[in-house]
């Protein structure tokens, strides 16, 4: 039987997820800035803001995994959301 996640995060964004033997209970969502192009990077192209979402299976993981996500430059803000009381 699948499991059906879905997570509205601050910004208001639907983030849906289906697993078929998995039960999250958080949900990470990582905000990404917006990247102009570099050409002399290779980046011809520029990229615009998006959002991505990980799932967790318990609260210690969901803190590891948005640890290593904050404090880069590329990135705008973590959310760490439960999916239980989710907003």
């Amino acid at each position: 039987m699948a499991n059906k996640h879905a997570i509205t995060d601050s910004r208001g964004q639907v983030h849906k997820r289906t697993s078929l033997g998995r039960v999250y209970t958080h949900c990470v969502v990582i905000h990404f800035k917006a990247l102009p192009a570099e050409p002399e990077k290779g980046w011809v192209h520029p990229r615009s803001a998006y959002s991505r979402a990980e799932r967790a299976s318990n609260a210690a993981l969901a803190e590891k995994n948005a640890a290593s996500w904050r404090g880069k430059s590329h990135v705008d803000a973590v959310e760490i959301i439960p999916v239980g009381g989710a907003r």
